[in-house]
């Protein structure tokens, strides 16, 4: 089987899985090598934010000092931004966990201003929020979108893996998937997540997980 980029491949790099430094080594092992052929630049800024990522870990036991800091240009310090995401995504797993029986399918071909409320609704029901590749293939610039949906910390960001996209045979987007024992829903169109989860809810074979997903999400 030809190596694809994995499971969150960017989640890792961009949204703050790792507990430690970002790996160019350990990200570059999960992509196409025919896309790693054309993907010098890429891999020459992974390993510049290795070596910050290195030294930023070594001389500090907490990046508290990181989330106090504005919002940083990109250019200036990528790995500083990065380390701001995996402090809110740790915050965010001690407050409710991922839903793993949900999906939502998007895509950065969406006007920005809709993406964001798309992963603001996507964070308040623990819902991933699913793309099939890299901005134009190139790292930095998924990065740099990425920053833009999410520093004003109202929006988490996405996790990018092809493979579910054809799992389900998602050629369109935005739509939502929710799984179950007794099958799977899937509500296509441009419908609020709210929604799609009620019309599930309603009348769909997951209604039973649908419901789970919408008392996770009620506003308190």
């Amino acid at each position: 089987m030809k190596t694809h980029i994995n499971n969150a491949l960017l989640l890792t790099a961009m949204l703050g899985c790792l507990s430690g430094p970002v790996s160019a080594s350990q990200v570059a092992s999960t992509i196409d090598p025919g896309v790693a052929a054309q993907s010098n630049d890429n891999r020459d800024w992974l390993r510049e934010q290795e070596k910050r990522s290195f030294d930023l870990h070594k001389n500090t036991e907490t990046p508290a000092f990181l989330r106090n800091m504005p919002p940083l240009a990109l250019a200036q310090d990528d790995q500083g931004f990065i380390d701001q995401l995996v402090e809110k995504r740790r915050q965010a797993a001690a407050n409710s966990e991922p839903a793993e029986n949900a999906l939502y399918f998007v895509s950065f071909s969406i006007p920005p201003e809709g993406l964001k409320l798309m992963l603001q609704e996507t964070r308040r029901f623990g819902i991933p929020a699913t793309v099939r590749g890299l901005v134009n293939n190139n790292l930095r610039e998924t990065v740099q979108r990425v920053q833009a949906l999410v520093q004003d910390g109202g929006a988490d960001g996405v996790q990018i893996d092809p493979m579910p996209f054809r799992e389900y045979g998602i050629e369109a987007v935005p739509v939502l998937v929710v799984r179950c024992e007794k099958g799977l829903d899937v509500v296509r169109g441009n419908l609020r997540l709210e929604e799609g989860l009620k019309r599930i809810a309603k009348e769909g074979d997951c209604a039973a997980m649908a419901k789970k997903l919408l008392e996770q999400g009620a506003v308190k």
